[in-house]
């Protein structure tokens, strides 16, 4: 089992890991108001590894679930059975690392899993089907339930409506009959640990689990459990936890179906273990009929709480009120998660039905052109959460293998990367006249033209890994914008990389343990630091996820660097810093307004003006809006602050629904909850504002092809009126006034939500779009044809993962890179088509690496496999990767 200690004064917490959805590579914009960009979703199936095994004791394994810091879990079936398989004959086996093996006490412990697992009989518990702890590498099989974990369902649809909480909750207490009746308590209840199967709940995990006459395994002072999912009396100290306690975590869980939001909320480990052995919790957004029994649940005394066989009947009780005459274990998910249920079980039956293993195949040879043809790899989705298997995790980088046919293809679907918008800003003016036909042979884009000189250059110069201010995805290179005395070179960053930004003199990074790094772009050497980790007994002293809906947690500063024309702009214990790019010198500081809240969003940088994102602050004598607030770039001085958020719920400027997104002409286009706003960047007075048709606020705000462009994704109810087709929308507008002037769509022809498109780059005449599935990367790029709006192609990248980064726009090309290589693809102009991605090596690339710890509660960032930032300036490429490693090579 994985571990993630965290001090707490006295007594040191075990959490497991939760998994929430990742946007590291957009720090500022974690809190997606419209849920679609991350990576909840089904369960995927993984191939398997050059290490996995191929056989273990009498299974045969046929693809990989997931792996932890102790084991890993796989798929697999009966060596007996060669052919004529299904879903049923499955198993889901956990096979124990051979360096854990040899840790006495946890063998101890596993042994302990084995024996409470096969003591417990009941159709709500996933049943165990053999085991051997005696084996060098021991291991469990338990059968293969076919569904999503309740976190995955309620993160990826929502809340359950009150029949379906009803039959969970019953599910689940007869779960908890049977678990007590052997004599055992389960001990870590939680989202994660329930499967939706298609009859009803399943209890998975008993890696926490102790028999009445089991000894306590862990070490005075340490207890293990998730923070969120835990009782007072287990947070006392593991040898006061009976029955009793798996009644609260049930009650939390319950609570949680019903909201959405862990009952005892977010934050440091030590505040939710506060709140949980302290706090009355607010039951206020539950079904009425059921706050009685959470409630008596939720007692702090465990003796006042019903037992395991009193909540059957209560719960049995408000299922007959319900017109509902079965106990719980048949169906009554809402659709969505019915059919998620049905697809998985298709993609396993077609897994079956090849009556093979999901197989990896070697690496190409180094510097080996990829085929553009040739068919995807299969990668880790690790997706079933069983036993001790935290919620889905993202997927290391994959290699290709053999595809097969009909749903399976979806097999080869990896996890998701964040997508983030891309930009070109000021270099609006650096543009040619280019009428988007192309005036050389094949259609070949010529070289950008400027009436710019070297020094007008290099003060624009400034690109991160969206590329300029202006979020288009779109950057002409221009030689005078190159590091004077530049060669290729590879290097490293002091720590793991969140985000980072470029200019001619200096690469800036904000680091995952809350600091800032700047390394020279000429060689790579260090120029300076910013901040220093701080020391917090709560804080692992790394960037994380933390227990509940994923809010991230940084032990230091948070927003991500701009740099532009010699200056970057930081942060410093919450205020902001404009430094010289290469020195590091601080030219001014700037605190928060008075009584409001703080920067919650990457700040602009123009020619001669900052323009910064306040959030609102609504628990204040004072409660107050979001605002931009505008800065002279010379000595820090306030030019305006416009509030955003008028006539609206200061509360809302909180959830990170209004924020600066693009800086295009001497014009900020902000988004807010409803659409976007254009405002006079000198000024600071409203020039326009605009909803779009959509109705549900721009998720990415860029320009392209001369327009202002506003993405947004179709709500249920359009999509109903739409013939249940999935719909893109992208409503382009006026620069300044936002009139609307057109739009183009991407339609999904699918009956579900699960696919997406995000526009990841767009120049004068064409856009660039990635497709992903449930959150997952198809490796499918869509070029659009803007005079038309309609898509030209449908490119399949020779690479797909999360660790490949989005499409970029230079010069006639498509640029992306992944954990080997950095790929560029022509863009024939005049067909409107891309052409054969060509690879280029990236030296000192790290390559493929599988991510550890993936159990319990909270993600720690530096660990997760995350795309490398491409930052592309005077022809040259820095590529950073996610721990740190930079490789700086020439743009062919």
């Amino acid at each position: 089992m994985t571990h993630d200690s965290r001090d707490q004064g006295t007594v040191t917490v075990v959490t497991h890991v939760h998994r929430e959805p990742l946007c590291v590579d957009r720090v500022a914009d974690c809190r997606d108001p419209q849920g679609s960009w991350g990576i909840w979703g089904r369960r995927m199936l993984g191939q398997l590894r050059g290490t996995s095994p191929r056989a273990v004791g009498p299974y045969v394994t046929l693809a990989r679930l997931g792996a932890g810091g102790m084991g890993e879990v796989f798929l697999a079936r009966p060596e007996r059975l060669a052919a004529g398989y299904g879903p049923a004959d499955l198993v889901a086996m956990k096979v124990i690392r051979n360096e854990v093996a040899r840790d006495a006490e946890y063998l101890r412990r596993f042994a302990r899993e084995v024996a409470v697992a096969a003591s417990v009989t009941s159709p709500y518990v996933a049943r165990l089907r053999d085991s051997d702890v005696t084996e060098e590498l021991p291991w469990l099989a338990t059968e293969f339930v076919v569904g999503p974990t309740l976190a995955q369902a309620v993160g990826r649809h929502g809340r359950l409506p009150p029949g379906a909480l009803v039959r969970l909750g019953e599910g689940m207490a007869r779960a908890l009959v049977a678990v007590h009746a052997a004599g055992a308590t389960h001990r870590d209840l939680k989202p994660a640990n329930v499967l939706l199967a298609a009859d009803g709940p399943r209890l998975i995990d008993f890696g926490v689990a102790r028999t009445r006459t089991a000894t306590t395994l862990t070490s005075t002072g340490h207890m293990v459990g998730t923070p969120a999912y835990m009782s007072p009396e287990h947070i006392a100290g593991g040898r006061h936890v009976g029955a009793a306690s798996d009644v609260f975590c049930l009650a939390s869980v319950l609570a949680y179906a019903a909201t959405g939001r862990d009952l005892f909320g977010d934050g440091p480990v030590a505040a939710v273990l506060y709140r949980v052995a302290q706090a009355e919790a607010q039951l206020n957004a539950l079904p009425a009929e059921l706050v009685p029994l959470v409630a008596a649940s939720l007692a702090k005394d465990p003796a006042s709480r019903p037992t395991a066989d009193e909540l059957v009947e209560r719960f049995a009780a408000l299922r007959l009120a319900h017109g509902e005459e079965s106990d719980g274990s048949g169906a009554g998910w809402p659709a969505p998660v019915a059919r998620d249920i049905e697809d998985e079980r298709r993609d396993v039956t077609a897994l079956c039905a090849t009556g093979s293993a999901l197989l990896p195949l070697p690496n190409p040879p180094t510097g080996q052109e990829p085929d553009a043809g040739r068919p995807l790899g299969v990668g880790t989705l690790a997706p079933h959460q069983f036993p001790t298997m935290g919620p889905t995790p993202p997927a290391p980088a994959v290699h290709p293998a053999p595809r097969f046919r009909g749903r399976l293809r979806a097999l080869a679907v990896v996890a998701a990367f964040a997508v983030t918008g891309a930009g070109v800003g000021a270099y609006l003016a650096l543009r040619g006249a280019d009428d988007g036909n192309g005036s050389e042979a094949g259609g070949a884009v010529p070289a950008p033209t400027t009436t710019l000189t070297p020094a007008q250059l290099v003060a624009q110069a400034g690109v991160d890994a969206s590329g300029a201010v202006d979020r288009s995805g779109y950057v002409p290179q221009f030689a005078a914008q190159r590091a004077p005395g530049w060669k290729p070179w590879r290097g490293r960053l002091g720590g793991a990389r969140m985000n980072c930004s470029a200019d001619t003199r200096a690469l800036v990074c904000l680091l995952t343990n809350g600091t800032y790094e700047a390394v020279s772009t000429a060689d790579g050497h260090r120029l300076w630091v910013s901040g220093s980790p701080p020391a917090a007994e709560d804080s692992p002293g790394e960037a994380y996820f933390g227990p509940g809906n994923g809010t991230l947690f940084m032990p230091g500063d948070t927003l991500a660097p701009q740099v532009r024309g010699g200056h970057a702009l930081i942060a410093s214990d919450g205020a902001l810093q404009l430094r010289d790019s290469r020195t590091g010198d601080v030219r001014w500081k700037a605190q928060p307004p008075s009584g409001r809240g703080e920067f919650s969003a990457q700040p602009l940088l123009a020619d001669d003006t900052v323009i910064a994102t306040v959030e609102g602050k609504s628990l204040s004598d004072e409660p107050s809006g979001a605002s931009l607030r505008a800065y002279d770039v010379t000595d820090g001085s306030t030019r305006w602050d416009l509030t955003l958020d008028e006539g609206d719920g200061p509360s809302h400027a909180e959830e990170g629904l209004y924020a600066a997104q693009a800086l295009i002409d001497g014009v900020v286009y902000a988004r807010t909850p409803d659409g976007l706003v254009a405002v006079d960047a000198r000024k600071g007075v409203v020039l326009g504002r605009a909803s779009p048709t959509a109705g549900t606020g721009c998720r990415a705000v860029s320009s392209g092809g001369g327009t202002i462009q506003c993405e947004s994704r179709m709500t249920d109810a359009q999509r109903a009126s739409n013939g249940d087709k999935a719909e893109i929308r992208v409503d382009r507008y006026t620069p300044r006034t936002l009139e609307p002037v057109g739009h183009y769509v991407y339609l999904l022809d699918q009956k579900t939500t699960r696919a997406d498109v995000t526009v990841t780059a767009t120049d004068s005449t064409y856009s660039l779009a990635r497709r992903s599935d449930d959150g997952s990367d198809t490796g499918l790029i869509v070029l659009t044809d803007l005079r038309t709006g309609k898509q030209t192609q449908t490119l399949r990248s020779p690479v797909i993962g999360p660790s490949v980064s989005a499409p970029l726009l230079v010069d006639g090309q498509a640029v992306f890179a992944d954990n080997h290589s950095l790929y560029v693809t022509p863009l024939d102009r005049k067909s409107g088509r891309l052409g054969k991605p060509r690879a280029i090596p990236l030296p000192g690339a790290p390559s493929d690496r599988s991510e550890p710890q993936d159990d319990g509660n909270g993600i720690i960032i530096r660990d997760q496999i995350r795309p490398p930032q491409v930052l592309m300036l005077g022809g040259v490429v820095h590529v950073v990767f996610d721990r740190g490693t930079i490789s700086s090579v020439r743009l062919p």
